[in-house]
């Protein structure tokens, strides 16, 4: 089915890979089923084995038990019937011995144990009364045995083997077969009960060996995150489609935050996404089934089941129509298995288009594919929300960097300006050599901020990690600083060389820096500023000392006192706090001092 243009305002075809890559992929999750599927029937087969072990010795028990209270049976001296049991009950202790003991994954003798079952069972009853005779008993045991171990193919293989060995001991002549005289009856019931009981745990193992199938293909193949912003129905149909094996799947669903509808139709590997209007079909549901999980027989005739919970169905018995006609109409909706999700205000339904044969099981396992897919729009959104706190994070720092840096360098300039205005008689060669200084200044922070904006062009990265001398960056921030501000500064090392950093900390210790000390002589007035860089415990300290009024604190305020009172230079408490690190602020005599402490890289 294809949208119409005029049934939505825009939509998108997704193509599936070419054919070459599709066959590869099959193969290769045909290959994984393979493997999955061997591991998960040896995983069974070992909890079988362990419980048939159990079965194996009781019944070996209660033969012998048997025998001795009802020896009337035995045409033969009991002494052999006796031995032969006692033979069989010791292997059975041994077997199970062995199956309890055995590492789960190295589950082997499975069919030869089998066989021995057989054979005991024939040469029991050969040696009594044939098919009336009281080790009847092992022919249940061991149809079952083989249903466990094989499922259908084991109970259909066993049950031939026990009918060809009744027939073989009985000897029957059919006409005796309807004389109710005849001692035949007892052998013909058996035979019967044999026949009955071989069918039903055929279809039994059949129907075992589809839901192991079933949860096989939903365990193997869990669905991954695609990236980026997109909502992720490729791989939620994908997911669903593989483990339903239906030919088409519809995903429908609605976000608080977008004014639209998305149809999302995946048929054969082919997947057409659409951005509707909200009303484009109504409520899709009736609104008594608008979280339910439903099993659709016929949606145009109303026919469905209810999941009432707990296993429970009822019949849609209303005369309004369950399902929107224009959603039945718009997708050929015919039989199906819907379910129902929702995340935060994304409201989603999801319906199994044509499955091979309709199962209450069937909405089981749509419940789950549900809730997978449910994780996956979670994830979804929360990518998204990552991704739009992680683009405010970047102008936030951003803004930082160019207030830090490039504002606080023309504040600088400005001051020079300003300076140049108050000079009435100056010899031309001091005037030139003061706008010589300001020239410098401004092409330094011309080349810093091009450098800044080629950072944030694709490929860019201002927070490279490449190894940088710490000494050199800062030094010539200071001879910059102190052309800039007029003022005295010194900066010292401890150690006094070989301090090597990732260029992305010295870029946040510059800034810092340069903040720091613009706050001093703008708003401290200060003269003059000692900066010294230590590394201590795993830590790089930067101290700031200046002689300018401060901040009006009497006493030593910490990052914590800052951040709760939000007092303090602002942004040196945000970079500080963006690198894992700590702010403090003190006055020693007549100097303000600025303690800014980050991790050492690991």
């Amino acid at each position: 089915m294809r949208l119409e243009p005029t049934d939505c305002f825009s939509t998108r075809r997704l193509s599936p890979a070419g054919t070459r890559l599709r066959q590869e992929s099959r193969s290769a999750v045909d290959g994984d089923q393979a493997s999955g599927r061997k591991v998960w029937a040896n995983t069974f087969r070992a909890r079988s084995d362990k419980v048939i072990a159990v079965g194996r010795i009781l019944l070996a028990a209660g033969s012998v038990w048997i025998v001795w209270l009802d020896s009337v049976h035995v045409p033969l001296p009991p002494e052999p019937i006796y031995f032969l049991l006692t033979v069989y009950l010791f292997y059975a202790v041994a077997a199970a011995f062995l199956v309890w003991r055995t590492d789960i994954s190295r589950v082997r003798g499975t069919l030869v144990r089998h066989v021995i079952d057989v054979a005991a069972l024939t040469t029991f009853m050969s040696m009594t009364d044939g098919p009336a005779s009281p080790f009847f008993m092992f022919m249940p045991f061991t149809l079952l045995s083989a249903t466990l171990h094989w499922r259908w193919r084991g109970a259909l293989y066993t049950g031939l083997v026990c009918l060809a060995a009744l027939l073989y001991l009985g000897y029957f002549d059919t006409s005796e077969l309807l004389d109710p005289d005849s001692d035949t009856t007892t052998n013909a019931s058996r035979l019967l009960f044999i026949f009955v009981a071989a069918v039903l745990l055929v279809l039994l193992g059949a129907h075992q060996e589809a839901v192991r199938a079933e949860l096989l293909r939903l365990v193997q193949r869990t669905p991954a995150q695609p990236r980026g912003r997109e909502w992720p129905v490729r791989t939620a149909l994908d997911y669903a489609a593989h483990v339903m094996l239906v030919p088409r799947a519809l995903l429908l669903w609605t976000d608080a935050e977008e004014p639209w509808t998305y149809a999302a139709l995946w048929n054969e590997g082919e997947l057409d996404v659409a951005q509707m209007s909200p009303d484009a079909f109504g409520n899709w549901t009736d609104e008594k089934l608008l979280h339910s999980s439903l099993l659709i027989t016929e949606a145009a005739a109303g026919r469905l089941l209810i999941h009432a919970g707990e296993g429970r169905f009822h019949r849609w018995t209303d005369r309004e129509p369950p399902i929107s006609p224009a959603l039945v109409e718009a997708f050929k909706i015919n039989s199906a298995v819907s379910t129902f999700f929702q995340v935060d205000d994304l409201q989603a339904r999801l319906f199994l288009l044509e499955p091979p044969a309709l199962t209450l099981d069937d909405v089981a396992i749509a419940e789950i594919i549900a809730d997978r897919i449910k994780a996956l729009f979670e994830q979804a959104i929360l990518v998204r929300q990552l991704s739009d706190e992680a683009a405010v994070n970047e102008r936030i720092r951003i803004g930082r960097d160019l207030h830090d840096g490039v504002l606080q360098a023309l504040a600088g300039t400005a001051l020079h300006l300003q300076s140049l205005r108050k000079l009435t008689d100056v010899r031309p060669e001091v005037l030139a050599e003061r706008l010589d200084t300001i020239q410098a200044m401004l092409q330094d922070e011309q080349r810093e901020l091009r450098g800044f904006i080629r950072a944030l062009e694709p490929g860019g990265n201002l927070r490279a990690t490449d190894e940088t001398s710490l000494e050199r960056q800062l030094e010539a921030l200071a001879v910059r600083l102190s052309q800039q501000w007029q003022i005295d500064i010194s900066i010292a090392f401890d150690p006094p060389a070989g301090i090597d950093l990732p260029l992305a900390l010295t870029y946040e210790l510059a800034r810092m820096t340069s903040e720091a000390t613009a706050n001093a002589v703008r708003h401290g007035g200060a003269q003059t500023v000692r900066i010294v860089v230590r590394v201590d415990a795993g830590s790089i300290v930067l101290t700031i000392d200046d002689d300018g009024i401060g901040f009006g604190y009497g006493e030593r305020l910490d990052h914590t006192e800052l951040q709760r009172e939000k007092i303090g230079p602002r942004s040196l408490r945000e970079r500080a706090a963006a690198r894992g690190g700590k702010l403090a602020i003190e006055r020693i005599a007549e100097w303000t001092r600025v303690i800014v402490m980050l991790p050492m890289p690991q």
